[in-house]
C-alpha cells in the first residue's frame, strides 16, 4: 500500500482505526500538457512537438530525502487492440520539469509505426525511491495511481492531474454541440441498472464561461460550454450539470458542482420533506470525437441537514450524435 506524503507521521497515532505500519511513504506527481506545443496527436505520422509538465503538489513533505528519480510512463490505448505501456523519459530528478516527448522513439518502444485515429496516449509518472522501490503511476492491474486525490492542489493553484492525455482524434463536429436539442443519456452504463432517457442541451454564451476553465492558455471562445439537464436516477428533479469542452485539444472539464436542490415538496421514502442539494464531484470525462459521445465517470451525493447520502461513483454516456 502506498500513501502520499500528506499523511506522513500518522502511523503511530493511536486514534487511527487502522494500522499504517508497513505502508509506503511516497508522494504524488502531477502531469499536464504544456499548452505552448501540440495538443493533439497527429494520426499516421510521428511528426509533432509534444511536451508535458511534471510538478509536485503542495504539502508533500521532504520527499527529496527518499526520492531518486521519476520516469515518464506512456499508457497507449489503441482504438483496436490491447493497452500497452512504455517509458517515454527517465532521469527526472527535479520539479517542475518540462519533458519533450520523442515520438519516433516512443512509437518504436510501443511497437507501432505511428498513432492512428482513435488512439490515445496518456502520460503519468513512476516514482523511484533511493532504495530502489518503484511506485508506478499505472499498472495493468490497478490502472492509474492517485486517480482522484481531491485533497491535492498545485503550488500555482492549478488542478492536479494524474495523467496528461493526447488523442489522435477525428475532427470535432461542433454542430452536434450547438444546444437547443435533446440527446440520449445513459446512466449506470454497463451495469444491471443501466437506463437511457432524454437529456436537454443548452449552449452557454462565451461570456458565461468561467475564467478558471480556460485559464491563461486559452480564451472563452476556445471553450464549448454546455448545460445538460436530465432527470437523474428518475427522482423527478431536473439536474443541471455544466460541462466544458476545449475545442483546441478536445479535453473535457466538469467541475465539482451543485446540480439541483430538493425543496419542501420532495419526499424520500416517507412523509418527511427533505431540503437539500445534489452534488456531482470528482468527474473524469472523455469525448470520442468520432462518435460525438461523451463518457463520464463521477461521484454523486445528496446533502441534507441530517447528513450526506453518497451514491458513490457511476458511469454515464451522453450521445450528442442523437437528437431525440
Amino acid at each position: 500500500m502506498a500513501i502520499p506524503a500528506v499523511l506522513a507521521g500518522c502511523s503511530k497515532d493511536p486514534e487511527l482505526p487502522y494500522d499504517l505500519e508497513g505502508t509506503l511513504h511516497t508522494f504524488s506527481v502531477s502531469v499536464s500538457k504544456n499548452t505552448q506545443y501540440d495538443l493533439l496527436l497527429a494520426a499516421g505520422t510521428t511528426d509533432g512537438d509534444y511536451h508535458v509538465r511534471l510538478d509536485v503538489p503542495k504539502y508533500m513533505g521532504d520527499y527529496q530525502s527518499y526520492f531518486k528519480e521519476a520516469q515518464l510512463l506512456c499508457v497507449y490505448t489503441p482504438v483496436v487492440g490491447e493497452v500497452t505501456s512504455a517509458i517515454a523519459a527517465e532521469g527526472i530528478t527535479s520539479f517542475p520539469a518540462d519533458v519533450k516527448i520523442d515520438m519516433p522513439a516512443l512509437c518504436a518502444e510501443l511497437g507501432i509505426p505511428s498513432p492512428m485515429i482513435g488512439d490515445k496516449m496518456q502520460f503519468t509518472a513512476n516514482v523511484i525511491h533511493k532504495d530502489g522501490t518503484v511506485v508506478p503511476g499505472w499498472s495493468p492491474v490497478m490502472g492509474f495511481n492517485h486517480r482522484a486525490p481531491t485533497i491535492l492542489s498545485m503550488p500555482d493553484g492549478s488542478k492536479y492531474n494524474y495523467c496528461a492525455t493526447f488523442t489522435a482524434a477525428a475532427p470535432l463536429n461542433e454542430a452536434h454541440f450547438a444546444g437547443g436539442n435533446t440527446i440520449l443519456c445513459t446512466e449506470s452504463a454497463g451495469s444491471d441498472y443501466e437506463a437511457s432517457y432524454g437529456a436537454d442541451i443548452t449552449r452557454m454564451a462565451s461570456a458565461d464561461i468561467p475564467a478558471e476553465i480556460y485559464g491563461s492558455d486559452f480564451t472563452a471562445d476556445d471553450i464549448i460550454g454546455l448545460i445538460i439537464t436530465f432527470n437523474w436516477y428518475g427522482w423527478g428533479y431536473d439536474e443541471q450539470m455544466k460541462v466544458y469542452i476545449n475545442k483546441k485539444d478536445y479535453s473535457v472539464s466538469i467541475p465539482d458542482q451543485v446540480v439541483g436542490q430538493t425543496d419542501e415538496n420532495f419526499y424520500y421514502y416517507g412523509t418527511y420533506p427533505y431540503l437539500g442539494e445534489f452534488r456531482f464531484t470528482n468527474a473524469n470525462a472523455e469525448l470520442d470525437t468520432k462518435t460525438s459521445k461523451l463518457y463520464v465517470t463521477m461521484n454523486a451525493a445528496w446533502i441534507i441537514e441530517l447528513g450526506t447520502l453518497s451514491f458513490g461513483s457511476d458511469n454515464y454516456i451522453f450521445d450528442f450524435s442523437q437528437s431525440l
